[in-house]
């Protein structure tokens, strides 16, 4: 009889070294089920050689009590260091933190070392980018770092530090099993597409671009010229400028290119041979024509399309000679250092030099999105990117010295919809350390929901006085009522004042107040920065000028006089209630399991795509599902208004300027606090409960995971009502703790 775990040698198309292939009893599969897939080298291209580490392999995977950590040690000294790493790396690994592994490496400066942190941002397309360039002086068509675009363009953290010296980077990277999972989602997507009789064009795209718009493998695996054809010609056919391709040579030669064509070609072959063999396999498994299914029975048949991809061989071989081909493009890098994981899979790149040129075109192959060097590009597979080395503006400044900066750049916000109630915890939990928060929007619309959004986290978190805003685009906001510059500031400053009105209404008049104050001479227009700027661009000048004196001054201490707000904490149940009730309303609407006017049902692959997130404890969110989120936003904002309503001062009636700084200093410890609170209750307390919400398949699996996740959230989160569960009772105690322990840290004080 085969035992369920066993071993098998591979060797990829066009590789020497030999490979091992093996379900991993300890380890969970993308089915829920135990047995992950996983291909490991075997540092060999002896054939004898690489069957013997197979063979050592098999006594692993047939003896349980080789399944566990602690045997490790045992293993270690009867079997090769190749088949220890295999076996026991993945299971080692352990989630660390990218902004931890670059801060290791290249720390960033901070006030204490007379440097301003300055944190960029706003939604996708709105030019914070561009900004970014302008900042640090890199030419647009030469250089091109870092890239911009229309489109999701930044789609990890990046730190730029503007200091004298060499020029140095740390690049973080996904981990290898992250990277594989989103292949494999990219397969399973096209797969489905397939299954479905849809385009090969379809097909293509959902293969070459992940859904959430971060993992794009065309960067990494090249395109095919049919496609980049029909997008060059539409764009010529409505007589748009092709900003990224233009008559400049890539890096790929033509026999790359044709070597990249064959490789994609058969890739894209393969996915139609496996849709075949998964259609019929589960057509006939289930009795029941493709053609002629039921809306529930056609999410059922997709959903079992995906789990009998977990064990068709030809769908798992696919994946692991994409992954393969991804990671040959670390070969590519010319000096530089890299860093291991056990697995052999690169956690960080180290890159110094003398010569700028050869710097920005070294770290562009992390950063870029330049059609003509598909096939070559990193970016899909970084985390983060921190650069330090001899930057400035390339416009004149009245102080010569270089700027003591660091600019801090990171995903687009993206065009969330009204209902959208959160930021990405990875952009609010930075709120701490910078200290300017720029948030960038497009003077050509009225604000939306994202840069409201950001207006709003910025307030309730307690970082309003580090707030400043540039309206980017501000040359093309024209109109017949608008007859001067003035007019058009007028006409843009009026969006920024809805803003600030909707604001009022969930935030009150007292924080609405305070932004307004804070936001007085620290409102910029630009103009055409997507060029070098022209001297007759005077506008423009002054307003970049304004933006360096802010981050400069926003190091030097401030003399505010002393106020200690006092709060009452028997005020605080009903903030805690409507939060929470919000929260639940809400998120039952998004599972389907309520009705909420405003709010759709998400579809059941998006709530199976988050479940499996936070079983496997990558990320706190998927796209712009943000259970985390979406609590933190909900409970800082309720108890903005508890804090703008302390119960007295000392002394009494304080000046405006000492009552906002005391609040703001209460909201930024409350809301430092609460990241760490709620992304533990609803996060990794719960992983076990949200691997059980992943594992539901088959019809009606949707809903059962749907009620799932709910009694998750109502776990941790519960509502207090007249007669409040012990549940509630210990999260309102715990939360009344914080707000206890963040207001005393701040210098106020607290009754109750």
């Amino acid at each position: 009889m085969k035992q369920k775990f066993q071993a098998s040698l591979s060797r990829s198309q066009g590789r020497k070294s030999w490979c091992v292939i093996f379900r991993h009893p300890m380890r969970t599969g993308s089915d829920g089920k135990p047995g992950l897939r996983v291909r490991r080298g075997l540092g060999t291209d002896d054939q004898d050689e690489a069957t013997e580490r197979v063979n050592q392999l098999n006594k692993i995977l047939s003896n349980g009590s080789y399944w566990k950590l602690s045997a490790k040690e045992i293993a270690t000294r009867q079997f090769h260091p190749k088949v220890v790493a295999a076996f026991y790396a993945s299971v080692e690994a352990k989630a660390v933190d990218p902004w931890t592994v670059r801060e290791e490496i290249l720390a960033l400066p901070g006030p204490e070392d007379g440097y301003s942190r300055i944190q960029l941002v706003g939604s996708t397309g709105s030019g914070k980018t561009t900004i970014l360039r302008q900042l640090i002086g890199t030419d647009p068509k030469k250089e091109r770092f870092p890239s911009t675009s229309t489109a999701k363009t930044t789609t990890f953290d990046m730190e730029i530090i503007i200091a004298p010296g060499t020029y140095r980077c740390v690049v973080s990277f996904l981990p290898r099993d992250r990277v594989r999972f989103y292949i494999e989602e990219c397969v399973g997507t096209a797969v489905s597409v397939a299954v479905e009789n849809r385009s090969e064009n379809e097909v293509v795209r959902r293969l070459l671009e992940h859904s959430e718009q971060r993992f794009r493998l065309a960067y990494l695996i090249g395109s095919l010229p049919s496609q980049e054809d029909k997008i060059k010609d539409e764009l010529e056919d409505d007589d748009l400028e092709l900003d990224i391709i233009e008559d400049q040579d890539g890096e790929v030669n033509n026999e790359e290119c044709t070597r990249i064509v064959e490789c994609l070609r058969s890739f894209v072959d393969r996915v139609f041979i496996v849709s075949d063999q998964v259609r019929d396999y589960v057509a006939e498994q289930l009795g029941v024509d493709p053609n002629n299914l039921s809306p529930d029975e056609r999410d059922a048949f997709l959903e079992l399309i995906e789990d009998s991809m977990c064990d068709n061989e030809k769908a798992q071989s696919l994946i692991d000679d994409i992954l393969t081909e991804v990671e040959s493009k670390f070969e590519l890098l010319q000096g530089g250092e890299f860093k291991y994981d056990m697995s052999e899979w690169p956690i960080l790149w180290t890159y110094e030099t003398d010569d700028r040129i050869s710097f920005l075109s070294t770290v562009n192959r992390f950063s870029s999105n330049y059609a003509p060097n598909f096939g070559k590009l990193l970016a899909p597979v970084v985390q983060g990117l921190r650069v330090i080395g001899q930057f400035s503006p390339a416009w004149p400044t009245e102080d010569q010295e270089t700027p003591r900066f660091v600019l801090i750049d990171g995903e687009g916000l993206g065009h969330t919809p009204a209902s959208a109630t959160s930021l990405p915890t990875a952009v609010t939990c930075r709120y701490e350390t910078a200290n300017v928060i720029l948030l960038v929007d497009n003077a050509t619309q009225p604000m939306q929901a994202a840069a409201q959004a950001v207006l709003r986290s910025v307030l309730s978190g307690g970082h309003d006085s580090k707030l400043a805003v540039a309206f980017t685009h501000f040359d093309q906001v024209r109109g017949d009522n608008l007859p001067n510059v003035q007019a058009r500031k007028n006409h843009v400053l009026a969006s920024l004042e809805n803003a600030l009105g909707a604001l009022e209404e969930s935030l009150g008049s007292v924080s609405a107040g305070r932004v307004r104050r804070r936001l007085q001479d620290r409102v910029f227009f630009l103009s055409k920065i997507q060029e070098p700027l022209s001297p007759k661009n005077s506008l423009t000048a002054k307003s970049f000028k304004g933006l360096i004196e802010i981050f400069k001054n926003a190091i030097k201490p401030l003399e505010v006089t002393e106020a200690v707000p006092i709060y009452d904490l028997a005020n605080l149940v009903l903030c805690f209630r409507l939060a929470t009730e919000q929260f639940h309303e809400y998120w039952n609407a998004k599972l389907g399991l309520a009705y909420k006017p405003g709010l759709s049902k998400e579809h059941w692959t998006r709530v199976k795509a988050l479940s499996r997130r936070f079983a496997y404890q990558w990320e706190d969110q998927y796209d712009n599902l943000r259970p985390v989120a979406d609590l933190i936003a909900l409970l800082s904002e309720r108890l903005a208004r508890f804090m703008d309503s302390p119960r007295e001062w000392k002394p009494v009636n304080p000046p405006d300027d000492a009552r906002d700084a005391a609040v703001e200093l209460v909201a930024q410890e409350v809301y430092s606090l609460l990241h760490a609170l709620i992304k533990d209750r609803l996060f990794h307390d719960q992983v076990h409960a949200w691997g059980t919400a992943y594992a539901y398949r088959g019809t009606g699996s949707s809903k059962s995971r749907a009620r799932e996740v709910r009694d998750i959230y109502e776990t941790a989160a519960p509502i207090p009502g007249e007669t409040p569960s012990s549940d509630a009772n210990q999260f309102l105690d715990v939360v009344r703790g914080l707000f206890r322990d963040a207001a005393q840290a701040a210098g106020a004080e607290v009754i109750g």
